[in-house]
C-alpha cells in the first residue's frame, strides 16, 4: 500500500505522525487510525465483497473500486453518466458496506496527504462524499503543476474555493445527490468546476447554427463588433470557409446585439443563440491542443481564443471569467509559439505573379499583424482593470504598426492598389517598440510618422498608461514618488493626444464606432493624475464585477481631489466621458470596456460633486452640489446599456453611491 517515497520518509519519522505500520511503514496521527489501517492488511480475500459489475474483480474498499472503474471501464461511465444514471449508486445499491469504512478513509486521507507533500509534479486535490448508505469515498484528482498554478489564482480572484465541497457537490444523503463519476474534470472547461455536473456538451455535440443564422450573424459581427476587434477582413471573408470555432466565437459575441433570426418571435433569443454558440466554440476549441504547423489554422484559433475571452469577461462576466482567465493565458503561450509577433516572411510579396495575388497577401500579413495587435490590447486591458501581471511585452512585437483603414477596408484589388498609391507617406514605417520609443523620448514630431489606424495608437496609450501604473505602484511600495519617471509618461500622452484626436475627427462619422481610440486616451489622462487604489493597493480582481465595485467604493475622496490642482486638471477628460454617455445615439457598437472608462469618469465627477467643485456636471446639465441629479442622469444614461452584463452590474452599482 505505501509508496517508496512513503518507505523513504518512515527512516526520520516526523512529530506529526508516531503511529507507523510495521506492514507497509505508512505513518498516521491517531492510534485508532492506525488500528483501523491494520485491520486492512488481516482482512482476508473473502471479505472483498465490493464487486464490480462490469468484471470479475472485488475490492476491499470502495475508493479502490472507483479507481478501477476510472481505469478499466472509463467509457462506460461516461456513457452511463450522461444517461441520467449513476453507476456508483448502482454499484452502491447491491454492494455491502464494510463497518470500519468510515474511520477507514480519515486514516487514508493522513496517508494521501503525506505523499502529496513529498511529491514535485502534482498537486491531489481530495475531497470526501458521504453516500446514502454511509460509506465515504475519496476523490483525488491530479493536476499538472502548471495547470494547478493557473487554478489557485483564479479561483482566488474569482471567490471560488475548489477545496471546498459545499461549492459543487451536494452533501445531503439524499438518494439524488451527486455521483463521482458525473463529476468531469474537463482542462479547458474551469466552469466545470464552478458548476459541479453541468454538461455543457449534453444535447450539442454536433450542433451547428442555421444558414440563416450564420448570414445574420456575420452581419452582425462585421457591423457592430468588427471595429473594435478589427483582424477579420470584411470584403473577402467567407463563412464557408473557416474553421466552425472561429465563426461560433464571432456569433456569439454578435447576437449580443441582435435577436436569432429562426426565433425572431421570441424574447432575448439572441442572447440564447449567443451563449450556446459560445459553449459549442469552447468544446471545438479544447479539443484543438496548440493548432497545426501552418500559419493560417493557428491563427484562426488565436483569433477564436481572443473573441471567447472576451465573451466570457465582457459579456457573460462573473464566475465565467475564470474560464477567459484560464483561455488568454492559453492564447497568448500560442501566439508567442507560433511566431504571431513576427511578421510573416517577406519572400511572399515576390512572388505574387498578379495585383489580386498581392493584395490577398497583404491581407494575410495584415490579418496576422493586427491579431496580435488584438492580443497585446486585451493583455494590457487585464493588467489595467484586474491588476494582473502582463504576459506579453512591448519588445516581443516586431510588426510596423496597423496600415491605414481605407486600405484595409478596400474591397478589390485596384481600390486597395490606388488606395496606396495617392497615401501620403511623410517618412518610413515605424515598427511599434520604435513607436514608444519615439513617444517616450519626443525625439520627433508625431507627424512625420506615416499614417497608421487609430488601432494601433491605442496600443501606444495602453503602454504608456500601464507604465505609469507600474510607477504608481512602485511608489506605493517604496513610499518615494517618482516624479522623473512620471512626468516623461504625462508629457508622451498629450504628444499622442494630437494623433488621437485627428483620427477621432476622421472617424467622427461613424460615431460611436471610432471613439474606442479617444475613449483609451481620455481615460489614461485621468490615470496618471489620479492613481487608481488598483495600483497602490494591490488588489487583484478576477471579474469585471470586482472592477465596477472597487471603482464605487475605493474611487478618490473629493478631498483630494478638491484639495489639489487635480480637478481643474482632469475637467477636459472627464467632460469627454460626460458628452459622449450623453450623447443621444444608441450605443450598440461601443467596445464593451468603454463602460468600465466612462463609469469611473462619472464615479469621479459625483465626487467632485459632492465636494461642491464648481461646474463639475454643468456640460450635461447638472447643477452644482446636485448628487440626487447626477446619479438620475447616470441612471439613464447607463440604463441604455443595460441589455448587456456590464450595464446591469453598473446599475447595481450606482445604486450604492
Amino acid at each position: 500500500m505505501a509508496s517508496t517515497s512513503t518507505r523513504s520518509i518512515a527512516i526520520s519519522p516526523p512529530s506529526s505522525q508516531p503511529f507507523q505500520c510495521q506492514i507497509c511503514s505508512s505513518r498516521f496521527t491517531r492510534h485508532e487510525n492506525l488500528k483501523r489501517h491494520a485491520a486492512l492488511h488481516s482482512r482476508s480475500s473473502s471479505n472483498a465483497s465490493i464487486p464490480c459489475h462490469l468484471c470479475p474483480a472485488t475490492f476491499s474498499r470502495p475508493d479502490l473500486r472507483h479507481r478501477h472503474m476510472k481505469r478499466k471501464h472509463l467509457d462506460r461511465m461516461e456513457k452511463t453518466s450522461r444517461g441520467g444514471n449513476s453507476p456508483q449508486s448502482d454499484l452502491q445499491r447491491h454492494a455491502p458496506t464494510p463497518p470500519s469504512l468510515t474511520s477507514e478513509a480519515e486514516g487514508d486521507a493522513d496517508q494521501l496527504f503525506q505523499q502529496t507533500s513529498t511529491g514535485n509534479d502534482a498537486i491531489n486535490l481530495s475531497n470526501s462524499l458521504r453516500s446514502d448508505l454511509g460509506e465515504t469515498q475519496m476523490l483525488a484528482t491530479s493536476f499538472s503543476s502548471q495547470e494547478s498554478m493557473l487554478l489557485g489564482p483564479i479561483s482566488q480572484s474569482a471567490g471560488v474555493n475548489f477545496l471546498e465541497p459545499s461549492c459543487n457537490l451536494n452533501m445531503s444523503n439524499s438518494p439524488s445527490e451527486m455521483s463521482l463519476l458525473n463529476f468531469s474534470l474537463d482542462q479547458g472547461s474551469p466552469e466545470r468546476l464552478l458548476y459541479g455536473s453541468i454538461d455543457f456538451n449534453q444535447g450539442q455535440n454536433d450542433w451547428l447554427p442555421s444558414t440563416s443564422q450564420i448570414i445574420n450573424g456575420c452581419q452582425l459581427y462585421f457591423k457592430h463588433v468588427s471595429h473594435f476587434l478589427p483582424f477579420l477582413h470584411q470584403p473577402t471573408f467567407d463563412s464557408t470557409t473557416i474553421p466552425s470555432h472561429l465563426l461560433l466565437s464571432m456569433l456569439c459575441i454578435a447576437y449580443q446585439y441582435g435577436i436569432d433570426p429562426d426565433r425572431s418571435d421570441q424574447q432575448e433569443s439572441g442572447v440564447s443563440l449567443s451563449e450556446r454558440c459560445y459553449h459549442r466554440a469552447r468544446d471545438l476549441v479544447s479539443g484543438d491542443d496548440n493548432g497545426s504547423d501552418e500559419s493560417t489554422p493557428t491563427l484562426s484559433l488565436v483569433q477564436s481564443l481572443i473573441l471567447l475571452e472576451v465573451y466570457a469577461m465582457m459579456y457573460l462576466c462573473g464566475n465565467h471569467s475564470a474560464y477567459g482567465l484560464k483561455t488568454h493565458t492559453r492564447m497568448i503561450s500560442l501566439a508567442r509559439s507560433s511566431g504571431l509577433s513576427i511578421p510573416l516572411p517577406t519572400e511572399l510579396t515576390s512572388k505574387t505573379p498578379c495585383l489580386n495575388s498581392l493584395w490577398r497577401t497583404f491581407i494575410e500579413a495584415e490579418s496576422h499583424k493586427r491579431t496580435l495587435f488584438a492580443a497585446h490590447q486585451i493583455d494590457t486591458l487585464w493588467y489595467q482593470f484586474l491588476s494582473i501581471p502582463r504576459q506579453f511585452s512591448h519588445l516581443e512585437i516586431k510588426h510596423e504598426l496597423p496600415c491605414p483603414q481605407d486600405q484595409w477596408a478596400a474591397s478589390s484589388a485596384a481600390e486597395w492598389a490606388h488606395k496606396r498609391l495617392v497615401a501620403v507617406v511623410p517618412g518610413p514605417p515605424v515598427q511599434y517598440p520604435d513607436a514608444v520609443r519615439l513617444f517616450l523620448s519626443l525625439a520627433s514630431d508625431p507627424s512625420s510618422f506615416p499614417s497608421f489606424d487609430p488601432f494601433g495608437a491605442i496600443n501606444i496609450t495602453q503602454f504608456l498608461a500601464s507604465s505609469a501604473q507600474e510607477t504608481s505602484g512602485w511608489s506605493a511600495m517604496t513610499g518615494m514618488i517618482s516624479t522623473e519617471r512620471l512626468e516623461p509618461l504625462r508629457k508622451s500622452l498629450e504628444a499622442l493626444g494630437p494623433v488621437v484626436q485627428a483620427e477621432e475627427e476622421l472617424q467622427h462619422a461613424n460615431w460611436p464606432r471610432g471613439a474606442l481610440c479617444e475613449a483609451t486616451w481620455q481615460s489614461a489622462m485621468i490615470d496618471v493624475r489620479i492613481w487608481s487604489p488598483s495600483h497602490t493597493c494591490g488588489i487583484v480582481g478576477g471579474t469585471m464585477d470586482a472592477v465596477l465595485q472597487q471603482t464605487t467604493y475605493l474611487a478618490p475622496s473629493c478631498e483630494f481631489l478638491c484639495e489639489s490642482n487635480t480637478a481643474q486638471v482632469i475637467k477636459p477628460h472627464i467632460d469627454w466621458f460626460l458628452t459622449y454617455l450623453d450623447s443621444p445615439v444608441v450605443p450598440d457598437s461601443e467596445a464593451p470596456w468603454i463602460m468600465l472608462y466612462a463609469f469611473k469618469a462619472f464615479v469621479i465627477a459625483w465626487q467632485l460633486i459632492k465636494g461642491s467643485t464648481l461646474g463639475t456636471m454643468q456640460v450635461v446639465g447638472v447643477e452644482d452640489g446636485d448628487t440626487n441629479g447626477a446619479l438620475e442622469w447616470a441612471r439613464r444614461v447607463f440604463g441604455r446599456r443595460q441589455r448587456w452584463q456590464l450595464g446591469k452590474i453598473i446599475l447595481t452599482c450606482l445604486d450604492t453611491l
